[in-house]
């Protein structure tokens, strides 16, 4: 944990080195990064949100062009996602393969919870570092439909990158933010951990309160 606040806390040296050194060829590391986090279910520790931010950041100063940012990185977390989705759906199964009857019930609950209130969990997950990578995979290792979960991961890819892209064109030259760069980050994921705990035990509890259906 310590070493992604470091990461989040870098995120503008580690791009404006990678600019200084490659110069448009950044467009592509970027795109790989954030498809990296969003697709593959082992690497959910990349600098995603403060990186937009530094882009947006760089974007403000004219180092990088916001025209092609926002598409070209709404494409890859929507892509890094459906690919994570493909690989909870065919390979997630073969890790669980020797399943006993406990097993099996439980994985039948998980997708009925998956195909009524998952959708959201798609889009939203976005915004919260680790959960991200994971929820896309759980999507596919419980069987969403893939209808269902693809409008979904597009409005919450679009949603997330137009957010700390933007937020880091418009903000980030303040004097205030860039000192306070690193605390903005920690606060805000804070913040976002605990809509997350509440949001799940409040279901928790809701379900509870149904006698555990």
């Amino acid at each position: 944990m310590a070493e992604f606040l470091e990461w989040m806390m870098q995120a503008d040296q580690m791009l404006g080195e990678l600019i200084s050194r490659y110069g448009n060829l950044v467009y592509l590391f970027l795109f790989l990064i954030i498809f990296i986090e969003t697709g593959l279910v082992v690497i959910a520790f990349f600098p995603g949100d403060g990186l937009l931010f530094s882009a947006g950041l760089f974007a403000a100063s004219g180092s990088l062009e916001l025209a092609i940012l926002l598409p070209l990185l709404s494409v890859a977390t929507i892509a890094g996602n459906t690919s994570n989705y493909f690989i909870g759906k065919y390979l997630g199964h073969r890790f669980f393969r020797k399943q006993n009857t406990v097993w099996a019930r439980q994985l039948k609950r998980a997708h009925w919870y998956h195909e009524h209130y998952g959708p959201w969990a798609v889009a939203l997950s976005r915004f919260f570092p680790f959960m991200r990578t994971l929820v896309p995979f759980a999507a596919g290792l419980t069987r969403m439909s893939f209808r269902l979960f693809t409008p979904y991961n597009i409005l919450g890819g679009i949603a997330w990158i137009a957010a700390y892209v933007l937020a880091g064109f418009f903000f980030g030259e303040i004097p205030w933010v860039k000192q306070h760069y690193g605390l903005i980050f920690s606060v805000l994921i804070a913040a976002l951990l605990l809509v997350l705990i509440y949001g799940v035990g409040k279901a928790l509890w809701d379900r509870y309160r149904r006698g555990g259906d």
